[in-house]
């Protein structure tokens, strides 16, 4: 088999990925990770997608978490059984 060696992975991509997948199931940690992908991908020039994707997935589960939290809360909460 022949193999590129001169191929490189931009900084950022796998951590972009992670944001992406992660802003759906934890979106705390996808928050993280892709703002730790958008400056490692800033730093050598390199547009990263998924992260600001992450990032932006990530901010509207946890807005809809906290909104979905007070308004719950603001209805005197789950009946008692």
């Amino acid at each position: 088999m022949n193999y590129r060696a001169d191929t490189v992975v931009p900084p950022g991509r796998a951590l972009g990925i992670w944001a992406f997948v992660l802003a759906f199931v934890f979106p705390v940690l996808g928050l993280i990770f892709g703002i730790i992908a958008v400056n490692q991908s800033r730093r050598a020039n390199v547009s990263n997608k998924l992260a600001i994707a992450g990032i932006i997935i990530s901010v509207l589960v946890i807005l809809a978490a906290v909104i979905t939290t007070v308004a719950v809360a603001a209805a005197g909460g789950f009946p008692p059984k």
